[in-house]
């Protein structure tokens, strides 16, 4: 997929994890393609949420493509455990710290033959990122403060760096993704569209309700 396809990613931390394999099988039928998951350390945001052997779980109930999203310090270190339960793209913060760097651990898991991607806290400007966008598939901007599900969508904060980043991956013939996570809803999607993102990461509002497949149908047309 090229980052001109606009595709909605449901979370699977608002999904209801006493019938994990269900939920995701709920997600797939409702027509997801790509899933997201967030692995959370307790340190570098304030949750725990689940590690390798869940995204190794997720990978036996289901083919389709794995986002990992990794909010933890020490992704170099952890990093073949991820590879091994079978993630498809691997997304590491910049703000995080490192055994060696991040331009190795990108090419750790470009070298695993997986994608890779660079996320940013709101509070971190695309410069951040500048010294790895030739390297990556995908930039993430996170559209809350990493750690919770359910925040409202931080758009004056975000939207700019957003747009910086679309326009300096345009300018320079760059193809990576453009994704946001963090309280995407039918009336913010539009928003992140407008200014850049192709994918967009949909916790609450996909997996919260009853009907997944509607709306996981009303946030795709969102942005159409």
């Amino acid at each position: 997929m090229d980052h001109t396809t606009n595709l909605i990613l449901p979370s699977l931390l608002a999904a209801d994890w006493t019938q994990v394999g269900a939920e995701v099988k709920r997600a797939e039928d409702a027509g997801a393609k790509w899933l997201h998951l967030d692995v959370m350390d307790g340190a570098f945001v304030d949750n725990i949420s689940f590690g390798p052997q869940m995204v190794q779980t997720v990978r036996k109930c289901t083919d389709m493509y794995l986002d990992v999203h990794l909010m933890i310090h020490r992704a170099d270190h952890y990093l073949e455990r991820f590879i091994k339960a079978g993630a498809n793209n691997i997304t590491i913060h910049v703000e995080a710290n490192y055994d060696t760097s991040v331009t190795e651990t990108l090419q750790r898991i470009r070298a695993a033959g997986l994608h890779c991607g660079i996320a940013l806290h709101p509070d971190t400007p695309f410069e951040a990122a500048l010294p790895y966008v030739n390297d990556i598939d995908l930039l993430l901007v996170m559209t809350v403060v990493p750690g919770f599900g359910g925040q409202p969508f931080m758009e004056k904060e975000t939207m700019p760096k957003l747009a910086a980043a679309r326009d300096h991956r345009d300018a320079n013939g760059l193809k990576f993704h453009l994704e946001v996570d963090g309280g995407v809803y039918t009336h913010t999607a539009p928003i992140a569209k407008q200014n850049g993102a192709n994918l967009f990461v949909c916790g609450t509002s996909s997996f919260g309700p009853p009907d997944m497949k509607q709306a996981m149908n009303e946030l795709a047309a969102a942005v159409v």
